[in-house]
């Protein structure tokens, strides 16, 4: 804790291989009993009352002579209702709200990444996609290209 400086910082780092694979990092919450739920698993930066609040940062390597790593979101199914992913950009009362962006890999030598927006197949209806621009109240709503 800093009470007038910087608080302790945390790093969690595996091992480097000189000649073959570096070692893996796994975080994780323990199964659930019989009766109960599994543990959450929360990661997130403080607030600030005066500066930016913190970055998340999600990350994965890149290769010289490989594939770039892969970074996997998954919510888990069930019995009820399957788990939801929400990707929300921050919201600001005093300035512009934050962007969301997805976007696919380029190539310099082949062809680029695809993009694909999916809603979900259901044994009654299938799931709604939507897209819609933002309401702007005092000036034009966001546009929509496609």
């Amino acid at each position: 804790v800093g009470t007038s400086s910087l608080g302790g910082s945390i790093a969690l780092t595996s091992g480097s291989g000189t000649d073959t694979s570096s070692g893996s990092v796994t975080v994780s919450t323990a199964n659930a009993g019989t009766a109960g739920v599994s543990g959450a698993l929360s990661l997130s930066t403080g607030s600030s009352t005066s500066g930016d609040s913190g970055d998340v940062s999600v990350v994965s390597g890149s290769s010289a002579s490989g594939s770039g790593g892969d970074i996997v979101i998954s919510v888990g199914s069930g019995d009820g209702v399957g788990g939801s992913t929400s990707i929300t950009a921050g919201a600001s009362s005093a300035a512009d709200g934050g962007d969301a962006s997805m976007v696919a890999g380029s190539s310099s030598s082949g062809s680029g990444g695809a993009l694909s927006l999916e809603s979900g197949m259901g044994s009654t209806s299938g799931g709604a996609l939507s897209v819609t621009g933002g309401v702007g109240t005092s000036s034009l709503g966001g546009s929509i290209a496609l």
